[in-house]
């Protein structure tokens, strides 16, 4: 006999987490950090988890079938495939990510999309792991991936050291620049942060980066201080804004330097 399904919205498929990441027991061991230092202005996010929680309750959504688990464990909604490298994370991340968001945005006439670098018109040499564009093949979001199983790719035990962060920084924030993307981000799967590059009356750029979000976490409307958001929220609430912000010409020398 079938096993019934549940029906799952897109309010209910953004307010839940991302499945728990399957690493192989043989797998690299490099962090893939680049040499580089950010030197400019970097400052936290304020009020970021109050703003992607406004952004969800302000939010009027259409109710449209997204998901259709079955009620006893669906193998095939749960990351089984093992990973071992960069590539595999990335394959990951755009699955459980990528399409799932990407099914919400579209779901809610959102003119905003995840895809591939080469889906964009672009000179620039470098390729960002992750990038959200606009329904006319604008850049709006660059973003860089990481193993978490690396020490030096942790996020969380990092917030607290200028120094590790200008590092694990950079290379996202030297995408934001070149790309002129306001938003970025730096993720491992298990934890994102979103970078932001703003500017000051006097024409000073400064970064501005987010708390750390678990991948694990669901959406917890109770919780108010500090907000408890999953981090499809978070995707949805920076995707939405960055459809306002057009490209940005951030021309600070040396904003991003090799240490």
């Amino acid at each position: 006999m079938p096993r019934p399904a549940l029906h799952i919205g897109p309010k209910k498929l953004v307010e839940s987490p991302a499945p728990k990441l399957e690493p192989g027991l043989y797998r690299t061991q490099s962090s893939a950090l680049h040499d580089l230092e950010f030197t400019g202005d970097l400052q936290p996010w304020p009020g970021f988890l109050s703003a992607v929680r406004t952004t969800h309750q302000n939010h009027t959504w259409r109710n449209e079938v997204l998901d259709l688990p079955l009620q006893t464990r669906d193998p095939y909604t749960h990351g089984n495939v093992e990973v071992g490298d960069e590539h595999g994370v990335q394959d990951r991340f755009h699955k459980y990510f990528g399409d799932v968001l990407n099914s919400i945005f579209t779901s809610q006439s959102k003119g905003i999309r995840f895809a591939d670098f080469k889906c964009v018109q672009s000179t620039f040499a470098g390729t960002p792991d992750v990038i959200l564009k606009d329904d006319n093949h604008v850049l709006n979001v660059a973003g860089e991936l990481k193993v978490p199983w690396v020490r030096k790719n942790f996020l969380d035990d990092k917030l607290d050291d200028d120094d590790e962060l200008r590092n694990i920084f950079a290379q996202p924030i030297m995408y934001m620049q070149k790309l002129g993307c306001v938003y970025g981000l730096l993720s491992n799967y298990k934890e994102t942060i979103f970078l932001r590059q703003l500017v000051n009356n006097q024409g000073i750029w400064r970064v501005e980066y987010s708390p750390v979000v678990q991948s694990s976490t669901t959406y917890n409307r109770r919780a108010t201080n500090p907000p408890v958001v999953s981090i499809r929220q978070c995707f949805f609430h920076v995707g939405c804004d960055a459809l306002n912000q057009g490209p940005v010409n951030n021309t600070t020398p040396r904003w991003v330097v090799r240490k």
